[in-house]
């Protein structure tokens, strides 16, 4: 039998061009030796055979002849052949992984990736132009790897699949390639916000960074995380830095996603196509309400093609005194200090969409126009926007006021009516004018747009939209300041009715224990303590800082409104439906009154407490859930809902369960004491915590 070998064509056409076969064995690399021990058994000197297709057309042949034992099934064997060569060169890509070059190739994109972290980070912190040196950095060290892996990327079998290791690095090269893509755009992005126009619409120019630079780095970021999906290196050492970068790439590509979903609604915010008319309110959170702040004064804000055209400044008393409406006061806590309900006390729920609602309400109906929107603005969150945009200069007092000073002098110029009776928020109107102005460093506004998505995300400042599109991605953002009661949870409410400043000097603990029984019972136990802290070097204090400001009348009244005097708070507990009160500490069980809230649909156990300066207080209410959970329990849900404004909490959880605990986020496992898994937080944001069971 005979076999005869084509290779190429007799003819090639214009349109045709020779392509290397798939499948080609390159000889290149096999040493002379070997390629001469190759040649030992063949009949046919292939060397002229080749030397004489260059001198003339037509194919060349190799013809020789295939002994009777090859032929008919005896060329099984070739074939097995064929097919242990074609795992072996996978199993070469394989072992390739481990050995040096593969390290290198790993070594390389590794770096490459840590390079991007080093750009990323740049662009944050707004160094300048180390972003463009960084991402051209890993540009070419992506570039290196490539080279370096090249012999291994070069599989195109259609025989077996791909090794997963191979896989693996073909996809962080090429995720390496489109991160650098999306590096490129966001250094363009950021160039560009920070060259924003000083006229025309501010809203298309924003609408074409997004267009130009931020979708389509959206997009890269999409095909980025499909790749990293299926990159697996746990044979090598890089798994644990690649699982925290992947994570990261997964967060960034949420927070573009989110943009490009909800851009409309973000350009809506700053007045694309029609202007926007906000309300915003400044609420003083030493003076609180159920929704936060007690709201003395307010600011009306326009915006046109996302540009500021107009702002004016009012005490609320300028509405709330002319209005003759007599609409009683809703919630029992505020009957003894307002006699009808105003603006000034429209916060009195946690959910910022109602109290912004009655807020807008009552600014039609006390004479006011019409908004679009209420922004809520605690007295803490402007103390901390003054940290990053630094002290700001109020011409009638000669001298700048500090993030520390703010709270202070506020108060004692207000309350002691030092501009006049006429106008005694004068300061504020003016704080308001400086802050703008320093709103023109662009420098201020990145760091000062971080730390108001940080105040935000503690519910000091909060938002609300008419239109259901904008109000949608607000409560994306956590802005509105709602809240979904579930089978366990514990929201406290404190409101001030004591007229006067004394939160600020109050600390309070909280203490929240849930003992899980054997038999799938709950029993909760709330603990409160609350200390004044309001002292004689504090009133020292307060004067001195006054007096440099050129403030000295002082008297007795002005020191108890400021806080020298019995902080007299009303506290509501807000318990799953149900719940059966089992004993008390501290507060006398007839005195713990039961109440219904109409706007939350849900009851809720209601104490005053007193505290006198120097003084601390604490009562204690143990209560059993009316849910039972029988031998099929698994999971436990535990959320505790933050009160918008609230500040100075020191929060504990604990946990108190003889099962078999597989997990507790975020609490600390193993327990700290058998059984007792215990939390310590804060509370500056509403805290969700999952236990799951063997």
């Amino acid at each position: 039998m005979n076999l005869k070998l084509d290779i190429g064509p007799e003819i090639l056409s214009e349109e045709e061009t020779p392509t290397v076969s798939e499948h080609l064995l390159n000889l290149k690399s096999v040493d002379s030796r070997k390629k001469s021990r190759a040649h030992e058994n063949v009949t046919i000197n292939t060397k002229e055979e080749i030397k004489s297709q260059r001198t003339s057309s037509g194919r060349i042949c190799i013809v020789g002849e295939i002994s009777p034992d090859k032929q008919g099934l005896g060329r099984i064997g070739m074939i097995a052949t064929a097919v242990f060569l074609i795992v072996l060169l996978n199993l070469g890509q394989v072992l390739f992984l481990g050995k040096t070059k593969g390290k290198e190739a790993l070594a390389s994109a590794a770096q490459a990736f840590t390079s991007l972290k080093g750009a990323g980070q740049s662009v944050i912190s707004g160094e300048e132009g180390s972003d463009l040196i960084l991402f051209e950095e890993a540009e070419k060290l992506f570039a290196e790897a490539e080279e370096k892996s090249k012999f291994l990327l070069v599989h195109q079998s259609e025989w077996l699949a791909e090794p997963a290791e191979v896989k693996s690095l073909r996809n962080i090269l090429d995720a390496g390639t489109l991160i650098a893509e999306v590096g490129q755009h966001i250094s363009t992005a950021k160039t560009s916000f920070e060259n924003l126009p000083k006229e025309g619409s501010l809203t298309e120019y924003l609408d074409q960074i997004s267009i130009s630079d931020i979708e389509p780095a959206s997009e890269k970021l999409t095909q980025i995380n499909a790749l990293l999906a299926n990159v697996d290196l746990s044979t090598t050492d890089y798994e644990t830095k690649f699982i925290d970068f992947r994570e990261k790439v997964k967060a960034l590509s949420a927070m573009f996603q989110m943009w490009v979903e909800n851009k409309d609604a973000v350009l809506t915010l700053l007045g694309h196509r029609y202007p926007q008319r906000y309300l915003v309110l400044l609420m003083n959170n030493d003076e609180m309400r159920p929704g936060g702040g007690f709201i003395g004064s307010f600011v009306l804000v326009d915006l046109n093609d996302g540009r500021l055209t107009n702002y004016e400044f009012h005490d609320v008393y300028e509405y709330d005194g002319i209005y003759q409406n007599p609409i009683e006061v809703p919630i029992h806590e505020l009957k003894a200090l307002s006699r009808f309900w105003r603006m000034r006390d429209s916060n009195i729920s946690p959910d910022f969409t109602y109290s912004a609602q009655k807020a807008a309400w009552f600014l039609e109906q006390e004479g006011g126009p019409g908004v679009d929107g209420v922004i809520g603005v605690n007295l803490s969150a402007m103390q901390a926007m003054l940290e990053e945009t630094g002290p700001l200069t109020v011409p009638s007092l000669g001298k700048a006021i500090s993030a520390e000073t703010l709270p202070t002098l506020l108060s004692t110029l207000v309350e002691s009516k030092y501009y006049g009776v006429g106008s005694p928020k004068q300061i504020l109107n003016e704080l308001v004018k400086s802050f703008l102005e320093k709103l023109k460093n662009t420098e201020i506004d990145r760091k000062l747009a971080a730390r108001v998505m940080l105040e935000a995300g503690k519910k000091q400042i909060l938002a609300y939209h008419k239109f259901p599109e904008v109000q949608s991605l607000i409560t994306q953002l956590h802005l509105d300041g709602a809240f979904t009661l579930s089978d366990d949870y514990f929201m406290p409410i404190f409101t001030n009715i004591g007229a006067n400043k004394s939160d600020r000097y109050m600390q309070t603990s909280i203490n929240h224990d849930t003992q899980i029984l054997t038999d799938g019972g709950v029993v909760g136990t709330v603990s409160i303590t609350r200390t004044h802290t309001f002292n004689a070097s504090t009133l020292s204090w307060i004067k001195k800082i006054t007096e440099e400001y050129g403030f000295t009348k002082w008297n007795p009244d002005l020191e108890k409104v400021l806080g020298n005097a019995p902080n007299k708070t009303g506290i509501r507990i807000y318990l799953p439906e149900g719940s059966r009160i089992l004993s008390t500490a501290g507060v006398l069980r007839d005195d713990l009154q039961f109440y219904y809230d109409p706007i939350e649909e849900v009851s809720y156990f209601y104490t005053e407490s007193i505290v006198n300066p120097g003084e601390s207080k604490s009562f204690s209410i143990q209560y059993a859930l009316p849910k039972s959970f029988n031998g099929n329990f698994t999971e436990y849900n535990f959320h505790v809902y933050k009160q918008p404004g609230l500040k100075n909490i020191d929060f504990t959880k604990t946990f108190t369960s003889e099962r078999d605990l597989l997990s507790s986020y975020p609490l600390p496992n193993p327990p700290e004491e058998p059984f007792d898994y215990i939390l310590k937080n804060s509370f500056e944001s509403d805290l969700d915590i999952k236990l799951l069971y063997r």
